[in-house]
């Protein structure tokens, strides 16, 4: 059939066999429902990572803990234990406290003796809440360690201790730690004046014990935990990887005793050990960090419920 022009329109031909147009419903007319016409909208390429939050969360537990990235480690790759536990204080939250305590101890109270003239009676009131604050913030080195940490935490004091005072019991707690281990050793050489055998065996059950109790004192936080059951048994559950431990810390404490045979009593030293008073305290840090390894590669056969 021919095609017929009529003014500005064109009409084509209608096919026989095409479907008769539906009448437009005046109902949805967008004109009379005063509704803006759809437009389109692209489609969006979501991240597999937004898609849900449900989802995620699945596949976290199921893939196994959610690693967090530390700064200065860029790949998450695990640096060896022993090279972690030796660059333990090297941060900034930790080498600010290494510095404090430091010129705390042997810069600060030394010229507080030595400005107003003070005898060796007023070193406990001059010392004491130094050194409890010192051994307060070790201790909750060990515990942060042990949780994970892999730097010094960089509170003064823990948020969720009540007192000031608290340093002062966790003095006594660690103070209680090193009477029990070594007070056989020191009786000895009070009673015999000598260095000989017996000395050194007493010597090296002291050394021997001592991580195990120090270690279960601070994270039970009570002298209760001065338990022989406890304290064995977890010697008997962990015997091999914690020789291997007991030898580091050892060896740390040699060289820290090496580094500082002459005192000067509590007056300010020269220059060259007063240095090497910081090295010391380095050392200090190191043996935490060996000591919170050690219970948080060995927590389930420890079984100690903290």
């Amino acid at each position: 059939m021919p095609i017929t022009e009529t003014g500005c329109s064109v009409q084509r031909p209608e096919h026989p066999d095409a479907p008769a147009a539906l009448p437009a419903d005046p109902t949805y007319d967008t004109d009379l429902l005063d509704v803006a016409p759809r437009t389109e909208v692209p489609n969006e390429i979501v991240s597999p990572c937004h898609a849900s939050e449900e989802p995620a969360e699945d596949q976290r537990d199921s893939s196994g803990p959610c690693v967090t990235q530390e700064a200065g480690s860029p790949d998450g790759q695990k640096r060896p234990w022993l090279i972690d536990a030796i660059l333990y204080p090297l941060n900034a939250s930790g080498l600010l406290h290494l510095a404090g305590l430091w010129l705390l101890l042997f810069f600060l109270c030394p010229s507080i003796m030595s400005t107003i003239g003070l005898g060796t009676e007023y070193v406990p009131i001059v010392y004491a809440l130094p050194v409890a604050y010192t051994l307060y913030y070790l201790a909750e080195c060990v515990r942060d360690r042990a949780g994970g940490g892999r730097h010094p935490p960089g509170y003064w004091m823990h948020p969720s201790d009540s007192s000031k005072w608290d340093c002062v019991t966790q003095m006594f707690e660690v103070i209680g730690c090193v009477a029990v281990c070594f007070w056989p050793v020191s009786v000895y050489y009070i009673v015999r004046e000598q260095v000989d055998c017996a000395y050194w065996l007493l010597l090296a059950g002291g050394a021997f014990l001592f991580p195990m109790i120090l270690l279960a004192v601070v994270l039970f936080d009570s002298l209760n935990a001065l338990n022989p059951i406890l304290i064995g048994g977890s010697i008997l559950r962990t015997f091999v990887p914690y020789c291997g431990m007991v030898l580091l810390v050892c060896g740390v404490a040699v060289l820290f005793t090496k580094m500082g045979l002459k005192t000067y009593g509590f007056w300010r030293p020269p220059m060259v050990p007063f240095l090497l008073r910081l090295v010391q305290f380095y050392l200090i840090f190191v043996a935490i960090a060996l000591l919170g390894d050690f219970f948080r590669r060995h927590e389930t056969r420890l079984d100690w419920e903290v």
